[in-house]
């Protein structure tokens, strides 16, 4: 006793389900649910895309998270540039020509220098003296290896030796606090006698 094997199919008119015997595949029947003739013939496999669904939305949910993430990481940068980066530089004006003066007999001014006051100062607590004063650069440049010689007197004005100081390095407009040894014990007062640079 053979077993009669049923196929699964549709109506070529209103969709509508239909099982068939094998044999009858390819001739007409009646449509159970429309009533009009169609071809017994088995339904066509849905189509599957090469990549599951499934996948394709994961990947699509992934590709998202990893943009939200580096537009989230560059915003970060953005923000700590913003507090921590380089601060923009204030505008400098030029110098064109360092200032013209006119006393002639003002070492300080001759070398390009502006000089402030020197004071003969006792280190408290020890024998050591020092002529202190100070030296602004008035040139648009560094300079390099500044010696200071200044001329020591005593309470009468008399001339009692020479005390000088170096600095290696005075930056454009810097300022150099100098502190010259004194080695007579007797100075009461300082006047600056030269100023030398390294060329």
């Amino acid at each position: 006793m053979s077993q009669t094997k049923y196929l699964k199919g549709e109506c070529s008119h209103c969709h509508g389900r239909l099982e068939f015997p094998a044999e009858s595949t390819g001739t007409l029947a009646q449509c159970p649910h429309c009533g009009q003739e169609t071809e017994l013939m088995l339904v066509a496999p849905a189509v599957e895309p090469a990549i599951p669904r499934k996948t394709l939305v994961w990947t699509l949910i992934a590709v998202v998270v990893l943009v939200l993430g580096l537009g989230g990481a560059l915003y970060a940068l953005h923000l700590a540039n913003k507090k921590y980066g380089k601060k923009p530089e204030a505008a400098v004006e030029p110098v064109l020509a360092p200032p013209q003066h006119t006393d002639t007999d003002d070492p300080a001014r001759k070398a390009g220098f502006e000089l402030k006051s020197i004071t003969i100062q006792k280190v408290e607590g020890s024998s050591l003296v020092y002529a202190v004063g100070g030296l602004k650069n008035l040139e648009p440049r560094q300079r390099f290896g500044v010696t200071v010689k200044l001329e020591l007197t005593n309470s009468a004005g008399e001339k009692l030796g020479t005390a000088t100081d170096y600095q290696r390095v005075i930056e454009t407009n810097g300022e150099w606090q100098f502190k010259a040894l004194v080695v007579d014990k007797k100075a009461a007062g300082a006047k600056l006698a030269n100023i030398t640079e390294q060329q």
